[in-house]
């Protein structure tokens, strides 16, 4: 699907929309994995729940460079498909599939070696330091599979199709369920195998997802074996879109785990409810990147097309559609914080800090919804290295320090910490909005 571009006078919205919600859509089930694991070994019990969720983090934390190079993928691919040039953007194609190749082994390498040292720095002991590792073993075996998911989803998103990705996702999360729910808990003749079960039905469904989703680009006569592969051109090009991409996928990771080591730090219960939190969080959070996503794609097509005011709109709609979405979803989390704690929990003491945490995320939802949408539609034009300074001044100038200065140096406790993270995220929204109104974007030529 290849929508025409529109003039800088003509509706942005209708696009903006059907862009956007398959890309939730997708987005949502694709996360819908860790969710669906979290749900299910949440009920084995704590550790199991600490190790899943500790596990995540250093995987998000690795495909930092992988999300790096799908948002230089999408711009590149955008923007030849705005201009209209086909060639150009199987050259941009190809060259982003072999760099997720080249990705894919060195994160598998260093995925192997640092997990355990990761995993005891941050905290993790006993129980849930060996369910962690066996967890991360099997992810990182098998990783080249959720790279190349992640990067041919970016190619179909720079074209303009996100709905086949939404399909190919759906069928992901139905093999990965009807995989991990006996392995998990030694139903239907499976062994019980708990948390590593989990894992194993994650890379299998990947596997069939990014085989299908490369396939069909092949079908749709997008990618071709014939050509160069390696382009230096589209190579320096992705790269250079996508490595302040990658810088601030890091920071803002790097971040997460030295913050976790904090709430860790108020024991298990506590960092099994931040995960839980930081699950349910993702419901709302992930529909908002959705249309971040959408807006990366139009607005790149846009300026290929040399339609600059255009692009600047559809930043614009994306931002008020994801505050709108995420705003709803905080009152839902300020009136009914024990129904949503429940969907993840039985524990009593995690529940306990659940429910404060719903409190917080809450507030966080309007500036956090702000600095998505602004950041993708920032992104498509290419202006990469402004998130980078804002992840860096709102996570580790405000959130870190912050956060161990009240929370642990100033006794005022876990609450003092979850706090930090809604500062953080008015900085980075003032961050980008700045930098947003004040683009010249009559000008921008990628």
């Amino acid at each position: 699907m290849r929508p025409a571009p529109a003039s800088s006078d003509g509706p942005l919205l209708p696009p903006l929309v059907r862009l956007a919600l398959p890309i939730a859509g997708s987005n949502l089930l694709q996360r819908g994995v860790g969710i669906v694991d979290t749900l299910m070994v949440g009920r084995l019990g704590a550790a199991e729940l600490a190790a899943v969720g500790l596990s995540q983090l250093l995987i998000f934390f690795l495909m930092a460079l992988v999300y790096g190079l799908g948002i230089g993928c999408t711009v590149a691919v955008a923007y030849h498909t705005g201009a209209g040039d086909h060639d150009e953007r199987a050259r941009a194609i190809r060259a982003s599939l072999l760099l997720g190749l080249w990705a894919s082994v060195g994160l598998t390498v260093l995925g192997l070696w640092v997990s355990e040292p990761t995993a005891r720095f941050l905290g993790a002991l006993g129980s849930v330091l060996s369910l962690t590792v066996d967890y991360l073993v099997i992810i990182w075996t098998f990783f080249v599979f959720k790279v190349m998911l992640h990067m041919a989803a970016c190619v179909f998103y720079g074209v303009g199709d996100s709905r086949t990705p939404l399909a190919v996702i759906i069928f992901v999360n139905i093999i990965h369920v009807g995989v991990a729910f006996p392995l998990i808990f030694g139903w239907a003749g499976a062994p019980r195998m708990g948390v590593p079960g989990a894992a194993i039905a994650a890379v299998a469904s990947e596997a069939f997802g990014a085989v299908l989703l490369v396939v069909m680009a092949f079908r749709r006569g997008w990618l071709s074996w014939r050509g160069r592969w390696g382009d230096p051109t589209e190579v320096r090009r992705i790269i250079a879109i996508g490595s302040p991409a990658m810088g601030e996928r890091l920071i803002t990771h790097g971040m997460q785990l030295i913050y976790a080591k904090l709430v860790i730090g108020f024991g298990v219960a506590a960092y099994a409810a931040h995960q839980v939190g930081l699950n349910i969080e993702a419901l709302s959070f992930l529909p908002a990147l959705g249309f971040a996503q959408a807006a990366t794609t139009l607005v790149g097509q846009r300026l290929g097309a040399g339609q600059g005011l255009a692009a600047r709109r559809s930043g614009i709609h994306a931002a008020w559609l994801a505050v709108a979405v995420m705003a709803a979803f905080g009152v839902s989390y300020l009136l009914f914080p024990s129904q949503w704690v429940a969907l993840f929990t039985s524990d009593q003491e995690v529940a306990g800090y659940g429910r404060t945490l719903m409190w917080i995320m809450a507030l966080l939802q309007p500036p956090l919804a702000l600095a998505l949408a602004l950041k993708g539609a920032l992104r498509g034009a290419g202006e990469t290295r402004v998130v980078l300074y804002a992840a860096i001044l709102g996570g580790w100038v405000v959130r870190i320090p912050l956060a161990y200065l009240f929370g642990v140096q100033l006794g005022l406790g876990l609450v003092a910490v979850w706090l930090t993270m809604w500062l953080d995220w008015w900085v980075r929204a003032a961050v980008v909005l700045l930098r947003y109104r004040h683009l010249p974007w009559r000008e921008i030529r990628l």
